[in-house]
């Protein structure tokens, strides 16, 4: 969480995660999901994400991939609605689409995860951060001459 603080990331406390994930992460990032819930946040995902987590009993807003028309995923991101986004892709055709979802979240300052480690990662350190206050402090207190 210190590294987020330092790099002026700055993760929401509570709020919508939007979820389009590749198939092979569902099931490693299911307890990072559940984890979130826990700390006080909704989902949004697209179709095959959205089913998934359904069949987990994990309650979500289903959204259209962009190809789908509109409102959209990409639209829900512009509009606000998302704290932050988990997105992973395989292949070209895939990373290729989700283009617009990543460019929103740049334009958008909004916190994007790409893989599936550093989302667990981030899950860790916001459960950490809720359970104590963290201060950035530098490695060095006075000027080096």
């Amino acid at each position: 969480y210190k590294a987020f603080l330092s790099s002026q990331v700055v993760f929401p406390k509570s709020g919508e995660v939007f979820l389009s994930l590749r198939e092979k992460d569902k099931k490693d990032l299911l307890p990072a999901i559940r984890d979130l819930a826990e700390l006080g946040y909704t989902f949004s995902a697209t179709g095959g994400t959205a089913q998934y987590l359904f069949e987990n009993n994990i309650a979500c807003e289903l959204v259209k991939k962009v190809h789908e028309g509109r409102p959209n995923c990409v639209d829900r991101i512009r509009s606000g609605a998302v704290g932050f986004v988990v997105n992973t892709t395989s292949g070209r055709t895939a990373i290729e689409a989700s283009f617009g979802i990543r460019r929103s979240c740049t334009d958008y300052s909004i916190p994007c995860i790409t893989e599936s480690d550093a989302a667990i990662s981030v899950v860790e350190a916001l459960k950490g951060k809720s359970a104590s206050q963290f201060d950035v402090t530098p490695l060095i207190s006075s000027p080096v001459i």
